[in-house]
């Protein structure tokens, strides 16, 4: 037996989705942002020995995998007759015609074994896993099945690779600290969106809120409660575009003055959400919305949405993750007030919303 091949049959892993609260986009450079996990929206991981190669490469075609397809076609019917259920159900929205892996879907992939070459996020990190516990040719599938959005800012693909890896770890009985597999996530995260923050890795692997900056993720404290509305557009996000306009927006002087307002905005709503200050949350969020128009990564759809939430009486409302379409947040203090959120966004055209408890200590 090689040094740490399977000792078990199988080994599983999961992972959840998230939210960026604030700071996205100005987080890449260097400013703070705030994350929140989503535990209501999970991907679960199998880790098994893989078959003989060619058997393993066929079945690791992502997204052509036969079985990808059918758990796909079985899932988006009936989540797209259930587009308007009832706030905290977290169904999931037709996902049948996103790719599969990472998010929104099942697949297979094959990592390991002589003459293997990562090509995805997930296989990138599982690799750099394995080459960090000296193993280098027991070739490994790993089969995820996952309840996350693809393309909505939800932190798909970084969940899709904590809980690969995790189920990695679990198959070889190797320990595998939230630290090392942050770092391993981010590995993936790099080669899928290209310059990427760390928060995504961070957020995917934390056990509570996080304010993330420069690498570093810090739990913090949250007084009070409040109800958070996550709405998807039913549009995919652009990330890399979205990055490259805005990397090009914040330089010179201009782009160091929004800079310094997204931190100032950041660190307010840290300081709010410890107070238990949810309408001052709210202003902040609304705020960094508008910072986040000025720098190119909203869009129409994205607008309509916020300005429906704030006119339904939301105390503020923004964009998450990387714009150009996905999901936006919007902040309520109350269940009645959520639910007249909510209709207000299906009216406005989104095509799915989850209500989210936000609960800290009592004040």
């Amino acid at each position: 037996m090689t040094v740490g091949s399977p000792r078990r049959d199988v080994g599983h892993g999961s992972a959840h989705a998230k939210v960026i609260l604030i700071g996205e986009h100005t987080v890449v450079h260097g400013s703070p942002a705030i994350a929140l996990p989503i535990p209501a929206l999970t991907v679960h991981a199998r880790a098994t020995l893989a078959p003989d190669s060619a058997a393993a490469q066929d079945s690791a075609a992502v997204p052509d995998s036969p079985a990808a397809q059918d758990f796909t076609a079985a899932q988006g019917p009936a989540a797209a007759q259930n587009s308007r259920t009832a706030e905290g159900s977290a169904a999931v929205p037709d996902s049948a015609a996103a790719p599969l892996l990472p998010g929104g879907g099942a697949g297979v992939i094959r990592v390991g074994g002589p003459g293997f070459r990562p090509r995805t996020g997930p296989e990138f990190a599982v690799d750099a896993a394995l080459r960090h516990w000296n193993v280098t040719d027991t070739p490994i599938a790993v089969h995820t099945e996952s309840r996350i959005p693809v393309a909505r800012g939800l932190g798909s693909s970084a969940a899709s690779t904590a809980a690969a890896v995790r189920a990695t770890a679990a198959l070889l009985e190797q320990s595998l600290g939230d630290a090392d597999l942050a770092a391993f996530v981010q590995v993936g995260e790099q080669h899928s969106h290209g310059r990427a923050s760390g928060v995504d890795a961070a957020a995917a692997v934390s056990h509570g809120p996080i304010r993330f900056r420069a690498g570093v993720p810090t739990p913090i404290p949250i007084t009070g409660r409040a109800l958070l509305l996550v709405a998807d557009t039913g549009v995919s996000a652009g990330t890399r575009r979205a990055v490259g306009i805005a990397t090009a927006r914040l330089t010179g002087q201009r782009g160091l003055e929004m800079l310094r307002a997204a931190e100032g905005l950041t660190e307010d709503a840290a300081t709010q959400l410890a107070q238990g200050d949810w309408p001052g949350v709210g202003r902040s969020l609304t705020r960094f919305h508008e910072l986040l128009v000025d720098l190119g990564v909203s869009s129409e759809v994205l607008d309509r949405a916020v300005g429906a939430a704030l006119d339904a009486g939301a105390l503020g409302a923004k964009l998450t993750g990387g714009g150009l379409g996905g999901c936006l947040l919007a902040l309520a203090d109350h269940p009645d007030a959520a639910a007249r959120i909510s209709e207000r966004l299906y009216d406005s055209g989104v095509h799915q919303v989850w209500t989210l408890p936000i609960e800290g200590e009592p004040k």
